[in-house]
């Protein structure tokens, strides 16, 4: 049989190197029994040693002898192998064993590592995510307080723009009051001395009309715009002669306003306090916002009805009361005019039972019109 030669050590698994020897030691005991059984006959030594004739019994027990001592070294130095084989085995198995061990420690730790790597992962990801949520909450907010002061800035300038419009508002409205007033009192001071210019030269009584008008009880003796009759034979055209009704009622509405309301046929108002209330309300017209100028209007138009009612005409309607309002709304120089001829030019009716007893007491012939016994008499105004 061939001595097996040494083995190649491979890469251990557990419990395989204990398995080998084992495996070795039996496979070397039993070719060294096949042997010791081949060396009993004679026929097997003498071929296994070339020698045709039987060898004597002292070279068979010398060669058995040397054989069997062959044989126990090589058993000797065999199991010393196998010893050393083993042992080397053990050692490479400790080996590997504390490098497995190393290897399972080396592993583990690098488990522990990382999983602390992950746990730290994890946690710089919900660090990184809370930073960047605090982030975008911070970017909300802020743009929130962009906005915020964007509005308020707009704001700011919006109440900064009406405060400067307000300031140019208010200044400009002082200066135009002021303005106002300034022009409102020397209109009032112009005024009040041509009123008094006016009741020293102008209140002489009027002439008697030689051509008398038709007195109509249904509305005013005289037309709204009698001035611009052309007629030569007209009686206004007589009254315009004299020139104190239509330049006073267009250059003094006021002031003959005042002298028309303070005429004994109606006994509205004395003189000085009509005309010191139409300049002031028309003074003040323009500071007012024309609601001076407007109560002035309603006033007129109430002294317009009182004459319809001294003359016996229609008044206290809705109508009437319209039409004189408008009348002076949109024409209160004409509307002047034409109350200051009536009064001027037209005597009021006398009352029934008063007619009725002077024509029971005169004479026929002594009777005469109202046309003809002239204008009353007119109190001076100053």
């Amino acid at each position: 049989w061939a001595r097996p030669g040494p083995t190649r050590p491979r890469s251990p698994v557990p419990g395989e190197p204990a398995r080998c020897a084992m495996q070795w030691l039996l496979s070397l005991g039993a070719a060294s029994v096949a042997s010791v059984a081949a060396l009993k006959t004679d026929a097997s030594i003498q071929t296994s040693v070339g020698f045709s004739a039987p060898l004597p019994p002292t070279v068979y027990r010398t060669g058995t002898a040397l054989l069997q001592q062959w044989q126990v070294e090589a058993l000797a130095r065999r199991e010393q192998t196998a010893v050393t084989a083993v042992q080397s085995q053990q050692k490479a198995i400790e080996a590997i064993a504390t490098e497995q061990k190393n290897q399972n420690d080396q592993q583990a730790t690098f488990q522990s590592q990382l999983r602390q790597v992950e746990v730290k992962e994890r946690q710089l990801e919900d660090l990184l995510q809370r930073q960047t949520e605090e982030l975008q909450v911070a970017q909300a907010e802020k743009r929130k307080a962009e906005v915020m002061l964007q509005e308020q800035s707009q704001a700011f300038l919006r109440a900064r723009s009406l405060q400067v419009a307000v300031n140019n508002a208010l200044e400009f409205g002082n200066d135009i009051l002021r303005d106002q007033l300034l022009g409102a009192a020397v209109y009032f001071i112009f005024m009040m001395i041509m009123a008094k210019v006016y009741g020293m030269a102008f209140t002489y009584p009027y002439p008697k009309l030689h051509r008398e008008p038709t007195v109509n009880r249904d509305h005013f003796t005289f037309s709204l715009f009698e001035c611009c009759n052309w007629d030569p034979d007209a009686p206004s055209r007589e009254a315009m002669r004299d020139r104190r009704i239509p330049c006073c009622s267009c250059c003094c509405g006021p002031i003959r306003w005042a002298d028309t309301a303070s005429s004994g046929k109606t006994k509205v108002v004395a003189f000085w306090p009509a005309a010191i209330l139409a300049v002031a309300m028309n003074a003040l017209a323009g500071v007012s916002f024309f609601i001076t100028g407007f109560i002035f209007i309603l006033i007129a138009t109430l002294h317009r009805q009182q004459i319809r009612k001294v003359y016996g005409m229609p008044h206290g309607s809705c109508g009437n009361c319209t039409e004189d309002l408008c009348t002076w709304f949109w024409c209160s120089c004409c509307a002047t005019m034409q109350e200051a001829m009536e009064i001027e030019y037209i005597d009021p009716p006398s009352k029934p039972w008063q007619q009725s007893m002077v024509e029971s007491l005169m004479p026929s012939a002594l009777q005469t019109s109202p046309s003809s016994s002239g204008r009353q008499e007119r109190t001076a105004c100053c």
